[in-house]
C-alpha cells in the first residue's frame, strides 16, 4: 500500500453532504450555519485569484497566522496556496505564540504573512520594536486591522485582511486598505447600524442582515464588493 493507493481509497468513501459548519458570534450567542462543498470550491477559486492577482507564486513561503476556528474564512485562502504551489507555514493568532511566529520569520525564508493581528503585532514590538527591520525580507503582509493601521503608522507596507461577518476582505498591492470582498457569493449593505452582510443565493446558507463587524465606505467593481473601512 502507498499514499497514493490510500487517497483513491479514502476518495471513494461516502463523504459529508456538507464541508463544514461556522460559527459566528451574535450578542451574547452564536450562530451556526452550513457551509457546503460548492461553496468551499467557489471560495478557493476566488481566494486564488486573489492571491495570484497580488503577486503570490510557487516561489513563496507563506507565514499564515489563523486559528483553527477561522477555517471557514482562511481554509479557502490555504487551499488556494497549495493550489499555487507556495509552501506555507503555520501559527497562531494569539500572542503566547509570537516566539513562534518570530522564529519562523527569522530562520526561514518568509516572503509572504497572511493574517497578522494584534495580539502578535504588540508582543513582537514589545521584543523588537523596529517593525521595518522585522519585516524587511517579507513582500505581501496581509494584516488585520488593528495591525494594519500598526504597520501603516510604522511605515511598512502592508494590505488589509478582515473577517466581514461570515465573507473574507482582501486588499490587494494597488489599493492595500480596502477590502475586496466576493460579490458572487455575498451582498453588504450600509445601515444607519452599520454594514450587513447577506448570502446570496448561490450559497447553502440563509444569512441574511448578518453585523459585519466593520463600518465603512461600498462600492462595486464587477463581481466585487469594495469596502473601505
Amino acid at each position: 500500500m502507498t499514499r497514493q493507493t490510500m487517497l483513491d481509497a479514502a476518495r471513494r468513501l461516502p463523504r459529508s453532504p456538507i464541508y463544514g459548519i461556522g460559527v459566528l458570534p451574535s450578542g451574547d450567542g452564536f450562530v451556526d450555519y452550513e457551509i457546503g462543498w460548492e461553496d468551499l470550491e467557489r471560495d478557493v477559486a476566488w481566494a486564488h485569484e486573489q492571491l495570484v492577482a497580488a503577486g503570490v507564486t510557487e516561489r513563496d513561503h507563506v507565514l499564515i497566522t489563523t486559528p483553527n476556528h477561522e477555517n471557514p474564512w482562511l481554509s479557502p485562502v490555504v487551499r488556494a496556496l497549495r493550489l499555487i504551489g507556495a509552501t506555507y507555514t503555520p501559527a497562531e493568532t494569539y500572542n503566547w505564540d509570537v516566539t513562534r511566529f518570530l522564529s519562523v520569520l527569522e530562520r526561514l525564508p518568509i516572503t509572504v504573512v497572511i493574517g497578522l493581528g494584534g495580539d502578535t503585532l504588540d508582543s513582537i514590538r514589545a521584543q523588537q520594536p523596529d517593525l521595518t527591520a522585522v519585516f524587511d525580507k517579507v513582500r505581501l503582509i496581509w494584516a488585520r486591522p488593528e495591525a494594519h493601521a500598526e504597520l501603516v503608522a510604522a511605515n511598512v507596507d502592508a494590505l488589509l485582511l478582515a473577517l466581514v461577518g461570515p465573507a473574507l476582505g482582501l486588499a490587494t498591492p494597488d489599493a492595500p486598505g480596502i477590502l475586496r470582498i466576493n460579490g458572487a457569493e455575498w451582498t453588504v449593505q450600509e445601515t444607519d447600524g452599520g454594514l450587513l452582510v447577506s448570502a446570496t443565493a448561490a450559497r447553502r446558507a440563509r444569512i441574511a442582515n448578518f453585523p459585519a463587524g466593520l463600518s465603512g465606505r461600498l462600492a462595486r467593481d464587477g463581481d466585487t464588493i469594495l469596502l473601505e473601512p
